[in-house]
């Protein structure tokens, strides 16, 4: 077996025999060993490994498939202080093993570390060589191969893509020896994955199940995500009662567990549905009890800036506002939705020409929520460029825009 790893570590680091035999023994020699057909010198066996950076222990595939299974449901419930502990261990342990089905099983679980890490990169390089060979995959490698995929696909807002492999990995689930609580964390990705393709009654579909699962499971964490999925399906059919009773839902779970992090979304969002209500002092005051939550440092409070700048721009506090919008243009990193978002109030701020603002929308920002798929604000600019033809007089222009702003509404189902 030693031998079998041997081979195995050499291939993987692109040594060839003579390579590695080189100055321990000699090549023929080598060869045996991999085949397993010589008696191995305990002492070329020890030069070998510590060539290769591994150790010549065997090991026990059982307790390792156990602790793989172990450090990937800490991060199934969001135990990530624990999972950050345990890598380190598994991943000392991992080199002692040789079994392809555990090599790969570890390398996925990896990808999900990293990406919970927010290591796209990283993770990004170890799912384009499982895909390689991922078809070669056993079945439930092939089910963790397109679970992690669609997570990665919904970082980098490729959600079509996400949508294809989430689908895949549904439908080997019922092939496989799954927990119950990957099973409900499968729905809730699912949800996710429509959520960001804005299709309203599947996301709600796949939500309710998640949450019957992980409330059975007393897995309130993740039945408090399931809770935001569905506040949010609500403000966006602007059923904002509903919305309102599922945010707070979600935080009677989160509260008692005292997870800031969740607990700040959850006001984050509160302060959004407040805001479509055109309830401004209201809508602040939870924007900002969502910050206290999150913590202001973090990246992940761009989305609360930009309410926040908007709100306090409605309530004529232009200072504020402009506090805000500063500290989230800060925190840009690359043409996404919130640059156009911030770059739009930055121009109503500082009262650029009507002329400015409109060719923003019609070139930029217009073009750029449809080319995502963002139906929502597709539906808001389209209506504000409407807005703007039809108080000039120019009816055939507004009624092109107030066409695509409706039709943007229908595609939220």
């Amino acid at each position: 077996m030693v031998g079998q790893r041997i081979r195995y570590y050499r291939k993987t680091k692109g040594l060839t025999q003579e390579e590695l035999a080189q100055g321990i023994c000699s090549v023929s020699y080598l060869s045996k060993i991999e085949k397993g057909d010589a008696k191995s010198s305990e002492e070329v066996i020890n030069l070998l490994c510590e060539r290769l950076g591994i150790s010549p222990e065997e090991v026990d595939n059982n307790e390792i498939l156990e602790m793989l299974n172990e450090w990937n449901m800490m991060m199934v419930h969001r135990k990530f202080k624990d999972a950050d502990s345990f890598f380190p261990v598994l991943n000392g342990k991992m080199k002692l093993v040789f079994e392809p089905e555990l090599l790969v099983k570890f390398e996925l679980f990896k990808a999900r570390y990293l990406l919970i890490n927010d290591k796209i990169p990283e993770a990004e390089e170890i799912l384009a060589k499982v895909n390689t060979y991922h078809l070669e995959l056993s079945k439930v490698n092939q089910f963790y191969y397109y679970s992690f995929n669609a997570f990665y696909y919904i970082f980098i807002k490729d959600y079509k893509s996400a949508l294809r492999d989430i689908k895949k990995a549904e439908d080997l689930y019922s092939f496989i020896d799954l927990t119950v609580t990957e099973i409900g964390y499968l729905f809730y990705l699912i949800a996710v994955t429509y959520s960001n393709l804005y299709r309203i009654s599947t996301v709600n579909q796949y939500a309710y199940k998640a949450i019957e699962i992980f409330d059975k499971e007393y897995n309130y964490s993740r039945s408090a995500d399931c809770q935001i999925l569905l506040g949010i399906s609500s403000r966006r059919v602007r059923n904002y009662e509903q919305a309102i009773y599922h945010f707070n839902q979600a935080l009677k779970y989160s509260k008692p567990f005292k997870d800031d992090y969740t607990t700040g979304v959850i006001y984050h969002n509160l302060g959004f549905v407040f805001s479509c209500q055109k309830e401004h002092k209201k809508a602040i005051e939870y924007l900002l009890k969502g910050l206290d939550y999150k913590g202001s440092d973090s990246e992940n409070v761009i989305n609360t800036y930009y309410l926040l700048s908007k709100e306090y721009y409605n309530i004529k506090d232009y200072k504020n506002s402009k506090k805000y919008l500063d500290q989230g243009i800060g925190l840009i990193k690359q043409k996404d939705e919130y640059y156009f978002h911030f770059k739009m109030l930055d121009y109503i701020l500082t009262d650029k020409d009507i002329k400015d603002i409109e060719e923003f929308l019609s070139k930029d920002v217009i073009p750029y929520f449809e080319k995502q798929n963002i139906w929502e604000y597709l539906s808001s600019y389209s209506e504000r460029l409407a807005d703007i033809y039809f108080d000039q007089s120019l009816y055939k222009r507004a009624s092109i825009y107030y066409r695509k702003a409706n039709n943007s509404r229908k595609k939220i189902f």
